[in-house]
């Protein structure tokens, strides 16, 4: 099931390929329960319902804004504008995401189709965004699985790379898309293949 526009998001794929140049075959991803999709006048597949989250937070709370931006990432919510983050609804979704901050407001909303294909565009942002977060993460696992000297460093870092790549695909699951399947697969490939190789063997792409 093809949901956003795959060929929206071919362009941003040359670096996963530059990094490791080998093929996989794409698998379909399953969408959280409960996420229900329209076609648009174009036959692009997109999300129904959205939830939006709505909060205020004073200039001196810096600390505790951060850490919601980060929780935010985390579960798969992305920027709409200033304090106002939103992600495609389902039930486990919402529940995730009301139960970050008691403060936090939660709703759901249906929004008209070419509203959503906006929405759409700026949540792309968002995944674009993570996947070149776990990029650039997965170059510096391969720097660490370099440093003979450095193993307890490695193995933090390998353990954080896991937690990353579930993040990634959980956010992905409620957008799947072939090409992003392929792009993860890639990435849990390169993270495979440097966990094998010894310690202080570097490795090239």
């Amino acid at each position: 099931m093809n949901t956003f526009n795959d060929k929206n998001i071919e362009h941003s794929r040359s670096k996963t390929q530059k990094l490791h140049p080998k093929e996989t075959s794409a698998s379909a991803v399953d969408t959280w329960s409960g996420i229900s999709f329209v076609s648009t006048p174009t036959s692009e597949t997109i999300p129904a319902k959205w939830v939006f989250v709505f909060f205020d937070l004073p200039s001196e709370e810096f600390t505790r804004r951060v850490a919601l931006h980060r929780q935010f990432r985390k579960v798969g919510l992305a920027m709409h504008s200033q304090s106002v983050y939103f992600m495609p609804y389902s039930r486990l979704a919402y529940k995730a995401v009301s139960g970050i901050d008691e403060s936090l407001m939660v709703i759901r909303a249906n929004i008209e189709d070419n509203k959503s294909v906006l929405l759409v565009g700026l949540y792309q942002r968002l995944i674009e965004s993570l996947f070149l977060e776990v990029e650039n993460k997965v170059e510096e696992l391969a720097e660490a699985k370099a440093d003979s000297d450095n193993t307890r460093g490695y193995t933090k870092r390998y353990k954080k790379m896991l937690e990353r790549l579930d993040d990634l695909k959980s956010v992905v699951k409620s957008v799947p898309s072939d090409s992003y399947t392929q792009r993860i697969k890639l990435l849990e490939l390169m993270v495979e293949e440097i966990d094998e190789r010894a310690p202080g063997v570097g490795v090239s792409y």
